[in-house]
């Protein structure tokens, strides 16, 4: 199966930090406040699915990234002379839009992906098992695999992508320090790489709060447009 996927990079005059993202994303949000892609929310219900767009900051430049209807809508997005964050205007230098089809689905060899931004796995009933496991002193490698494949299956359920046999993971993850999502809200993060018979696309992130940049991944091995 080939999916469209859709890079908008966006460099403004004085480099952003990441505590911006959220930011970004109302800009956007704004923007298109009747598209949920954007944001994630109908109305003031917040949509609970894997979200087809995404927002990150890379080395002080933002990059929106779409997937299928995501990527379709991105490519409208007309060039911005500023974006409004913090009730502050940030002039935009450079802004180039990236779309392209690519490869997706279970593949028949493993794929080694690496975590560029810190991955967070858990939601409060499997933080619990986490914390049992390491009372426990058990091997946390196939409780992270499990999720992880969830991980996958998530994105699967959003493209409408029929998963016809299992899906194959192999973790290395360590624990990095907490990260602080909002004020008084810490949750726990890991860094590392994995292994999967599954094409995930780059830059893509798997996990929790992937909207505003977190579980964002790169392959190791080849080249994703093949």
């Amino acid at each position: 199966m080939k999916i469209e996927k859709t890079e908008i990079w966006i460099t403004c005059e004085k480099p952003l930090q990441l505590s911006d993202v959220k930011a970004v994303r109302g800009f956007f949000g704004n923007m298109y406040t009747n598209r949920p892609e954007f944001h994630g929310h109908i109305g003031d219900r917040l949509i609970y699915r894997h979200p087809l767009i995404q927002y990150k900051i890379f080395g002080g430049s933002i990059l929106i990234i779409g997937l299928k209807e995501g990527a379709y809508l991105l490519k409208a997005v007309p060039k911005i002379e500023y974006l409004k964050l913090h009730f502050r205007k940030h002039p935009i230098v450079k802004q180039n839009t990236i779309s392209m089809m690519i490869p997706y689905g279970l593949t028949k060899e493993m794929m080694s992906y690496t975590f560029l931004t810190p991955w967070i796995g858990f939601n409060e009933k499997n933080y619990e098992h986490y914390l049992q496991l390491k009372q426990e002193k058990t091997n946390l490698s196939d409780f992270f695999n499990k999720i992880l494949i969830g991980n996958i299956l998530s994105i699967c359920k959003s493209v409408g992508y029929t998963v016809d046999d299992k899906v194959l993971v192999k973790s290395k993850l360590a624990k990095i320090s907490n990260i602080e999502i909002k004020k008084d809200v810490q949750l726990t993060a890991f860094e590392g790489e994995f292994e999967t018979n599954f094409l995930i696309p780059d830059l893509w992130g798997i996990g929790g709060k992937v909207s505003i940049g977190y579980g964002t991944v790169k392959r190791k091995n080849g080249d994703e447009t093949q």
